[in-house]
């Protein structure tokens, strides 16, 4: 997936499964790599919502956004910060210490979603950080 060079529409027909996967995973790939997605009444659209039907896909990046995204108890929380505001990246690097100190392991994601590598300290600059829960042995 390149950059984008002008705003894109991405639309889809809530009764076709296969319209609305593809139209999920096309989106988060573009909010992963920064870009403003917004719903139909103009405002940001935090979770992918399949009666929507149809959302824009803003062609100027929120440079300097990421996601300390962390899989617990709760299900999955997130946390999205600024690099460029050092209170916010501050408070990520907090949670994300506090989370290792729990036996959490911590892994870098990069712009299409994958799974980079695993990480040991606080990387700001990464795209996402995934915390994954100790597992249980038994």
């Amino acid at each position: 997936m390149t950059d984008l060079v002008m705003d894109r529409r991405i639309t889809w027909d809530r009764a076709r499964l296969k319209e609305i996967d593809e139209a999920k995973v096309m989106i988060l790939k573009y909010k992963r790599m920064g870009y403003p997605v917004l719903k139909e009444d103009g405002t940001e659209m935090e979770r992918f919502d399949p009666f929507l039907e149809e959302v824009l896909i803003k062609a100027q990046r929120i440079m300097g956004k990421k996601t300390l995204k962390i899989l617990n108890e709760h299900g999955d929380e997130r946390l999205v910060w600024d690099m460029n505001n050092g209170r916010e990246a501050k408070e990520a690097k907090k949670k994300f210490l506090d989370y290792i100190s729990k036996g959490y392991k911590a892994y870098s994601v990069d712009a299409e979603g994958r799974k980079n590598r695993r990480i040991e300290e606080y990387d700001v600059e990464a795209e996402e950080i995934l915390m994954v829960p100790p597992t249980v042995k038994g």
